[in-house]
């Protein structure tokens, strides 16, 4: 599953790179991160971000981008349960991993500030334990999202996002280094 995961992210950030040198509108750029991770009822985990684009259109004020990323918990949401006076107590563990492809708008506010909403096809993932029992699922949806950033150079942004993710209660708030080649 891990070389799949990984053979499927690395296509994903060379085609985006290769559209953007075809077209030549953008550079294409990496993005790297952390994510806190909000699941309905569990507590907040935390996940690592990685991903790359590029932009593929000039839309008037702003451009079309064209986006893989990936997530991974490495602390994973958990939830404790107590069922009272029928027994049945411990906790859950989810550990979730997403591949998405997404379209995003990026319009550039000013010099020095951008905005980018977007919309993905995404591949989720989870492994669960449940005190004695563990198991994993697995579904594809859309997410919906924004992203947000600052220019800090010619190459480097801060940004900042919002994903939610269909199909899963899954909100991630984002924060990471984006970089343009």
């Amino acid at each position: 599953m891990k070389k799949i995961v990984s053979s499927f992210a690395a296509a994903a950030l060379i085609a985006t790179s290769g559209l953007a040198n075809e077209i030549e509108i953008g550079d294409p750029y990496l993005i790297a991160g952390a994510a806190i991770e909000m699941v309905d009822e569990f507590d907040m985990g935390v996940a690592l971000v990685v991903g790359g684009g590029a932009p593929v259109m000039d839309l008037g004020e702003g451009s079309l981008v064209a986006e893989a990323e990936l997530t991974y918990s490495v602390m994973a949401p958990s939830y404790d349960y107590n069922f009272g006076f029928y027994g049945g107590k411990g906790s859950v563990e989810a550990t979730f991993m997403t591949l998405g492809a997404y379209a995003g708008y990026q319009l550039d506010l000013d010099n020095q500030f951008f905005v980018k909403p977007r919309l993905g096809l995404i591949y989720r993932s989870v492994d669960y334990d449940v005190s004695a029992y563990s198991g994993s699922d697995s579904e594809i949806g859309l997410a919906l999202g924004v992203q947000g950033g600052m220019k800090l150079n010619e190459q480097m942004d801060v940004v900042v996002g919002f994903n939610l993710v269909d199909g899963a209660d899954i909100m991630h708030l984002t924060g990471g280094i984006q970089y343009r080649f």
